[in-house]
């Protein structure tokens, strides 16, 4: 089972799990983004949901979390407010983590996303057990592929996986990284968050 933090903490942001009362912000964030996150996110297919619906929600992605099956996240400024998604799908063939990510219309063109995925990024290989991580969209999704890109994985086509574009299943672009691309730029220059564990307790980093 990988060791997946249940809060990472950046310059700027907070990754942690949702909790219960995280469910009226999460009412009012999506609907709001429909429009923005429908071509690429099948889940919006089964919005708007209630504030009880969110609860249940929060509550099953727990529960996958403490199993060791997936672990959501969400993305939270320092000052609490609720911007996006984020966290670790667990695949295999090969074994892996997978970060997946969705913002804010409003918080787009801000860096929080590279911000996001580049902690993450070293938690995965650093911290979890995990010896790769990679991130997939739609060849068509360009902001998604931006920043894969922009922090140094390789990316990989026609690599049988598939993703949501416009109702569709598309052949997915995948991109990967491994520990050895930590000592490179700009992934080894990025400063390790603050990672907690289910207890509170801060997660010390490998010498």
């Amino acid at each position: 089972m990988y060791a997946v933090p249940h809060r990472v903490e950046t310059e700027r942001l907070v990754l942690r799990r949702y909790v219960h009362d995280d469910a009226e912000a999460l009412a009012t964030l999506i609907p709001r983004n429909l429009d923005h996150l429908g071509q690429y996110m099948e889940w919006t297919a089964f919005e708007p949901q209630t504030v009880d619906q969110r609860r249940a929600w929060i509550a099953e992605v727990a529960a996958k979390a403490d199993a060791g099956e997936d672990f959501t996240l969400g993305i939270f400024l320092l000052a609490g407010t609720l911007v996006g998604g984020t966290g670790f799908h667990v695949r295999t063939e090969p074994d892996r983590l997978a970060i997946g990510y969705w913002i804010d219309a409003e918080h787009e063109g801000r860096g929080l996303v590279t911000e996001a995925v580049t902690a993450l990024t070293r938690v995965a290989l650093e911290l979890t057990g995990a010896d790769l991580v990679d991130i997939s969209h739609a060849p068509s999704n360009v902001r998604s592929a931006a920043i894969p890109q922009r922090l140094g994985f390789h990316r990989q086509d026609a690599t049988g996986e598939q993703c949501f574009d416009s109702g569709c299943q598309e052949p997915s672009v995948t991109w990967f990284a491994t520990r050895a691309d930590l000592a490179r730029q700009p992934l080894a220059s990025a400063v390790r968050p603050r990672a907690v564990d289910r207890h509170g307790d801060e997660i010390p980093w490998p010498p």
